[in-house]
């Protein structure tokens, strides 16, 4: 299992080069700025930042749903699957490396975000006004939302065990579109509208479940919920393989 995703991890190694490269610059044009009291410089660098790390945790799932179903349609993986490895396997290693990839991505972003935050705070930078902001931002996603470190660490848990269970249930459209829709006309729209019906479905069943009223126990249960979701999408996508898939 390590060596399958090893194996995954290096298919999508030039990619998470190039957002490391980027953020790398991006955080030095921002900390130019702030010891250099260059604002213009320093409020490209964090615009820069933002946008990097959710293009780059957005693009690590997407890739991840490309390479699936290249591996699938394409010669680019043929032997992976001639290998003594059942799809359960070939699945979990693609799965576990994407999901271990977002959270790590996840959690070196925010980590950065409140290192460059912590230099802010320290300086006269009009602190209140930032945070003026963001508490009006969590007030418009739920009111009972109140600005703290763990709301908004909660927050980004949630978002990021919520994109993984984007990604299973992705893998679950390619999958339906290389087997049970295989050949047929239209398989691919086909496929993202069922991609569509199911998340949706997902979101209002888990809108159903009763969870705790504190904002953040109440945010950490949703996350919860999501990976349990993520391993329900696993299993059915990884059962289709292993019965439907010939490659």
């Amino acid at each position: 299992m390590g060596k399958l995703v090893k194996y995954e991890f290096r298919k999508s190694l030039f990619s998470k080069l190039i957002f490391i490269g980027i953020t790398v610059l991006m955080e030095i044009v921002f900390l130019v700025g702030f010891y250099g009291k260059f604002n213009e410089s320093m409020g490209l660098g964090a615009l820069g930042l933002f946008f990097t790390a959710l293009a780059g945790i957005s693009y690590i799932g997407i890739e991840s749903i490309i390479i699936l179903y290249r591996d699938l349609t394409t010669k680019q993986s043929y032997m992976l699957f001639m290998t003594p490895n059942n799809s359960y396997k070939i699945l979990g290693a693609k799965a576990l490396q994407n999901a271990a990839t977002v959270l790590l991505a996840g959690a070196f972003f925010g980590g950065l975000a409140a290192f460059d935050f912590s230099l802010l705070s320290k300086d006269l930078v009009p602190l209140k006004d930032i945070l003026d902001m963001l508490k009006m931002m969590l007030k418009d996603v739920d009111p009972r939302l109140q600005f703290t470190w763990q709301t908004l660490a909660a927050l980004l848990v949630m978002f990021l065990c919520s994109w993984v269970l984007q990604i299973t249930t992705g893998y679950l459209a390619v999958v339906l579109s290389c087997t049970l829709l295989s050949g047929k006309k239209g398989a691919a729209v086909i496929s993202f509208v069922f991609y569509i019906a199911i998340s949706s479905l997902i979101s209002w069943v888990t809108r159903k479940i009763p969870g705790p009223t504190g904002a953040v126990p109440l945010l950490l249960v949703r996350s919860c919920i999501s990976l349990v979701w993520s391993t329900i999408m696993y299993f059915i996508t990884a059962y289709l393989m292993d019965k439907k898939l010939s490659v």
